[in-house]
């Protein structure tokens, strides 16, 4: 009986870690990347990604490969927040610009 309810505890105190590191992996920020071509009527969108890199890093890599695939393009943004309201500002943001005439080009990058 004592072995029975040392695994119940063992098992117990399993699932709770599993738990808080689900609960640390939501609560870490998460970005997209966002950079418009005014001349092209186009806004070029990265993937959301979780992000621990500076923004600075994060928004000279992406337009460093917007630049390698000779995309022209004006600043990079890469607004930061919890995953579900980097989706709210995505879908926003794609609405907006169809909504303004730009061609959303959403691109497969992650830093």
């Amino acid at each position: 009986m004592a072995r029975r309810t040392q695994l119940t505890i063992i098992g117990m105190a399993v699932l709770a870690a599993s738990a808080l590191q689900v609960s640390a992996a939501q609560a870490s920020d998460w970005r997209y990347c966002i950079a418009p071509s005014p001349a092209q009527h186009t806004i070029y969108m990265s993937l959301p990604f979780p992000a621990d890199d500076a923004m600075e890093t994060i928004e000279s890599e992406f337009g460093q490969a917007l630049d390698h695939a000779l995309l022209a393009h004006d600043s990079v943004q890469c607004p930061r927040g919890d995953a579900d309201a980097i989706a709210g500002m995505k879908q926003h943001a794609i609405e907006y610009n169809e909504a303004s005439g730009n061609k959303v080009v959403q691109l497969n990058w992650r830093p």
